[in-house]
């Protein structure tokens, strides 16, 4: 149901509850949650029934004392006929001691009406209601006073504190125009800073904190310093230190009002949450700027995004987009510090609050981030190596890339202009398309159409290592050539045009890199399936673009392609062919430092040893090893 209906059904709840307690805990929960009207209605319907209970007693007090006034009369007319045997009746002993029992019942009825209305007198408080919360304040005194019979200066803290409100909400209403004005005159002040010089701008806006720290004074004398109201001023002062770029002062200022007010209405309030992401937003800007003296800029906004996640999560509950964006902020900070296990927990628990994975998901657009998780839980669960659940994962992530390609690209102009000379596989998936919905508020690793096609690499790399690992070599096969296409777009993308082009010393281009790791993936694919003419056309154009390169040409990447190059041409009978490239592979791997009796290297030269036999009926080769494919 939407907000209106629900408040709507939650005032119906309040209205049909008659149980006190119950309705005391509804308020309180509700006050809780910033909700104050729901919480004064819920404290209404509770004075309502507590009133009753008043007069209810109050009668019952009456009928005993009229009783007990005819007891008395009669018990008056017998002791006075025979005072030589007189003795008090027990009916009139009971009557007494019932009288006293309802005199208590009063007291602690009575004692509850004044609690209420204390309680109504906070919630117009927080209204900034000041006369209404007085006139609550006044009536809980009355209450005290003429039916608890509880007064001042006898040292009962219920009446000292609903004394000290009512003088405070006299002071908060005489200093309400002056503080309005105060506040006015900084928000002036602030709006004629936009377009002036840094100068000028920081000048207007010291003004501002001036004026603003003028206005907290009324504040802390009339309300207290630890008032809600006094702990926004706090906070606008600390917009302003921000645009001053004081990010310190900013930050210093935040985290007061952040204390003052988890103080005041709760760890759990909206408005604590509000400031404690204020704050986040600091950090993430300008963490190495404010962060104490040996904490780490992402310890400390971590730090800070965990303490956001429980107001939050009570504000708005378990599965909203806020929510999920907090942990996605987590799940990247952890990834960050290369702790994936408590990464890969805050990125499936911000899945879960922004809805998935659920078929409404796809009703009316995608969040944007649910893609972008995706993508980072299958990275995840690859550098982990629980390959059975990077299935899972990845084929989601896949599917939702291909989903959104299109509207990724619309949205920025791009989808014509960009990797349309080749139509990638991913083109021609089940299902068109769908919208991404509009966000302003995005974490750092939220897809874009820039980032896209590396996104969509990654994801179908993993797969087909996966595929791999676990012999589906078929399926292992197909993502990697959809790999190796999308690969060959980006080099041939990114690649200088002829005129600009460098010398060979450079280093390799990462597109370059990307493009020999899918090659040397296929590759092994096919030889695994015995495919080995076609192997060889995967490691050839892999070793040639390794020697393109001074800085790639002697690596071990490019041993470990000579020894599978060797190993084919083996297998093929070509025996020249494989002595070649067998002995080159050794020769880098003793260049580059190999133990010459390394698990490798004594593979190689049982290889080399074969193919210099030149015997036609040898036996079958060592059971092929893993060939190193990961650069």
């Amino acid at each position: 149901s939407n907000g209106k209906t629900s408040t709507a059904q939650q005032m119906q709840d309040i209205e049909e509850e008659t149980n006190i307690d119950s309705l005391l805990e509804i308020a309180s929960y509700h006050l809780s949650l910033g909700k104050n009207e729901l919480a004064l209605q819920a404290y209404r319907r509770a004075m309502k029934r507590a009133f009753a209970d008043v007069m209810l007693v109050k009668n019952q007090l009456g009928e005993i004392k009229r009783q007990q006034a005819e007891l008395v009369l009669a018990e008056q007319e017998r002791k006075n006929a025979d005072l030589s045997d007189y003795v008090e009746s027990s009916e009139l002993a009971t009557s007494r001691k019932q009288e006293a029992e309802f005199e208590l019942s009063l007291l602690q009825v009575a004692s509850r009406v004044a609690d209420i209305h204390n309680n109504m007198g906070v919630v117009h408080e927080l209204n900034r209601s000041y006369k209404q919360a007085q006139t609550s304040y006044r009536d809980a005194l009355d209450v005290y006073y003429n039916t608890c019979k509880r007064f001042k200066d006898s040292d009962d803290p219920d009446v000292d504190r609903t004394m000290s409100n009512v003088k405070r909400m006299k002071k908060a209403c005489a200093s309400e125009e002056p503080r309005a004005a105060l506040h006015g005159k900084a928000t002036s002040i602030a709006k004629q800073t936009r377009s002036s010089d840094p100068v000028s701008r920081n000048k207007a806006l010291t003004a501002a904190v001036i004026t603003l720290q003028q206005a907290l004074k009324w504040e802390t004398e009339s309300l207290g310093s630890t008032h809600p109201v006094a702990a926004n001023t706090l906070i606008q002062m600390g917009k302003y230190y921000y645009e001053m770029r004081e990010y310190d002062e900013a930050v210093s200022v935040i985290r007061q009002a952040i204390r003052n007010l988890q103080n005041a209405l709760g760890k759990n309030h909206p408005q604590v949450c509000k400031a404690i992401l204020l704050l986040a937003s600091i950090y993430e800007r300008h963490g190495l700027n404010v962060s104490p003296e040996g904490v780490d800029k992402d310890e400390a906004l971590l730090e800070i995004y965990v303490d956001a996640l429980d107001p939050l999560k009570t504000s708005l509950g378990e599965v909203h987009p806020e929510v999920g964006l907090v942990y996605t902020k987590i799940g990247y900070l952890y990834g960050k510090k290369r702790d994936l296990g408590l990464s890969l927990l805050a990125y499936k628990a911000a899945l879960k609050a922004y809805g998935e994975p659920t078929s409404t998901t796809l009703l009316g657009g995608m969040h944007p981030e649910v893609l972008s998780v995706w993508v980072r839980v299958t990275e995840h669960l690859y550098s982990m190596k629980n390959w059975g659940e990077v299935l899972v994962a990845g084929e989601r992530a896949l599917f939702f890339l291909r989903l959104a390609k299109k509207s990724l690209f619309r949205e920025a102009e791009l989808y014509t202009n960009h990797y349309s000379s080749v139509a990638s596989t991913s083109d021609t998936a089940s299902v068109n398309s769908i919208s991404i919905v509009k966000t302003s508020k995005k974490s750092l690793i939220q897809i874009t159409s820039g980032t896209y096609y590396s996104a969509l690499y990654t994801t179908l790399s993993s797969l087909a290592q996966a595929h791999i690992t676990l012999k589906n070599y078929q399926l292992a096969r197909d993502a990697c050539q959809e790999s190796l296409q999308l690969g060959w777009e980006i080099a041939l993308s990114s690649q200088p045009d002829d005129k600009s082009k460098g010398s060979n010393h450079e280093p390799l281009d990462p597109a370059l890199h990307q493009l020999i790791r899918s090659l040397k993936r296929l590759g092994k694919v096919i030889l695994l399936q015995k495919h080995y003419n076609d192997a060889l056309e995967c490691f050839l154009p892999c070793l040639e673009l390794l020697r393109s390169s001074k800085t790639t040409e002697s690596t071990l990447d490019t041993a470990s392609v000579l020894g599978s190059l060797g190993f084919l041409y083996l297998k093929l009978k070509k025996f020249n062919e494989s002595s070649n490239f067998l002995r080159e592979c050794l020769r880098l791997y003793r260049k580059n430092g190999v133990d010459a009796n390394d698990r490798e290297t004594n593979k190689i030269k049982a290889w080399l040893e074969m193919a210099e036999s030149r015997e036609e009926d040898f036996e079958e080769p060592p059971t092929f090893l893993e060939i190193p494919i990961v650069i």
